[in-house]
């Protein structure tokens, strides 16, 4: 008696786990089908397919199967059963958005190994640069930088990868993405990270970032073979705001516009491809319509866009659009609160009709920043995936 009381303890409170985690998937769930909606904190929440989703799928199982092996005893049935079902329908919802950004990263010759979306396997080992060195010094007496990471047993001059930084014009250095130079570099590229000066309020830099990342770009190229990288085969890339850096560079060289802040300038190279992930290229959209865009705005061009209309347009893609530009790839989240992807949209679809060889890819269930969680997290290897697959096509 003692032990079939005992058994049905137990159960009682296994099923009461199983519950408890089956609302947790119910909520996982709904923030996943309704974008606006936070029933966790708002990092959570945009992070509950990109990064979380694998692992909730998994748990999702496990609940789904345990619900229903407790099903034993007529009290209980009912609620076990329940249970079951509402964590199964929990699983199925959480597991087609997983399958989505699966999806549209195969689709766009992307990858994704399963194993390190579930242990969010960390960055590989000795990921910092190979060497940094200065660029430029601006009149004001910084130090530039390029962070600089080399291909390992590289058979030949490398394809070079120069990248740009995103936070905003204010925030950021050429550090952060350490881990992902490193993975490009292993990949067989010589990975170079630019630093530039950053906006801060009355200190606007829309006519000086991208300038400095025109001398870095060129500089690049004039010692690119040192490094053992081919000035003949650059892919320029960045993120956010650098990626709108980037776009405006490149495209700008392409046309010889663009002007440089080298104290002693050399020409501006045309790198031979662009790479972006949710680059910020229609900035007046994204004042208007971003989520938290504004202050951003604010201080990167010293006003509003009725303030200062013509730094707005001067900063938009579509203002640099010719048929020179280089091929173009945009990574853009599909729920992007801070970039709104409309405006990559927008811009893809003009660099198209000008004749440029542009390609977007849309990640699902995804908002801005979705690759800068955990380094195996599923929108990391969304994001880098598809962007290493696409600069290697262009670079062969």
């Amino acid at each position: 008696m003692v032990a079939v009381e005992r058994t049905r303890t137990t159960g009682l409170a296994a099923l009461v786990v199983l519950g408890v985690a089956t609302l947790f998937l119910l909520a996982a769930a709904l923030t996943a089908l309704v974008p606006d909606l936070v029933l966790f904190d708002a990092e959570t929440s945009q992070r509950i397919v990109v990064v979380w989703g694998p692992l909730l799928v998994v748990l999702g199982v496990v609940v789904s199967v345990g619900a229903w092996l407790t099903r034993r005893g007529r009290a209980r049935r009912a609620v076990a059963t329940t249970v079951a079902v509402a964590a199964t329908v929990a699983t199925l919802v959480l597991a087609g958005a997983v399958g989505a950004v699966v999806t549209a990263t195969l689709g766009a010759g992307g990858s994704i190994d399963p194993w390190r979306a579930l242990t969010l396997a960390g960055p590989p080992e000795g990921s910092a640069p190979d060497a940094r060195t200065v660029y430029t010094t601006t009149p004001a007496g910084q130090d530039l930088h390029l962070a600089i990471t080399r291909p390992r047993d590289a058979a030949g001059p490398a394809p070079v990868v120069v990248w740009v930084h995103g936070g905003g014009w204010s925030a950021g250095s050429e550090l952060d993405r350490a881990a992902d130079m490193r993975r490009l570099a292993d990949a067989g590229f010589l990975a170079v990270s630019v630093e530039y000066t950053l906006s801060e309020p009355g200190r606007p830099t829309w006519d000086v970032a991208g300038p400095q990342v025109a001398c870095a770009l060129a500089r690049v190229s004039e010692h690119a073979a040192e490094q053992g990288g081919d000035p003949r085969r650059i892919v320029l890339g960045g993120d956010s705001a650098g990626g709108q850096l980037a776009v405006s560079v490149g495209y700008r060289a392409a046309s010889g516009t663009q002007p440089s802040a080298c104290a002693s300038p050399v020409p501006v190279p045309v790198p031979r491809a662009i790479a972006t992930i949710y680059p910020a290229v229609d900035l007046d959209d994204t004042y208007r319509r971003g989520i938290g865009a504004q202050r951003f705005a604010v201080a990167y061009t010293g006003g509003t866009p009725e303030q200062v209309p013509d730094r707005y347009r001067a900063l938009e893609g579509v203002d640099a659009l010719t048929r020179e530009a280089p091929p173009t790839f945009a990574v853009v989240p599909a729920r992007d609160h801070l970039v709104p992807p409309e405006g990559a949209t927008r811009f893809v679809e003009a660099a198209r009709a000008a004749g440029v060889d542009a390609e977007q890819v849309d990640i699902p269930f995804a908002d801005h920043a979705f690759d800068t969680g955990p380094d195996g997290s599923l929108g990391h290897q969304a994001a880098f995936s598809t962007l290493e697959a696409w600069v290697t096509a262009q670079v062969r």
